[in-house]
């Protein structure tokens, strides 16, 4: 089986958009800091927080392109 290609790459600016609509806990601006294997869903990557460094594993459609941030 072919595996598509990750969207996005490792250090990319990306936003975390959380599959629960009432929950905003841990959405914000991450980093990709690697990419996983797929699973069912698709495309796995894990990221880090832009402010806490607090690291999770989430799907490629749960990701966005972050707009443009002065570091």
């Amino acid at each position: 089986t072919l595996m598509a290609a990750h969207k996005f790459g490792i250090g990319a600016h990306v936003q975390f958009h959380s599959p629960f609509r009432h929950q905003t806990v841990g959405a914000g601006h991450f980093t990709v800091t690697g990419h996983m294997p797929a699973d069912g869903e698709g495309n796995q990557y894990r990221i880090e927080n832009r402010s806490d460094r607090h690291q999770r594993v989430v799907h490629e459609a749960e990701l966005s392109k972050a707009p443009f941030l002065a570091v």
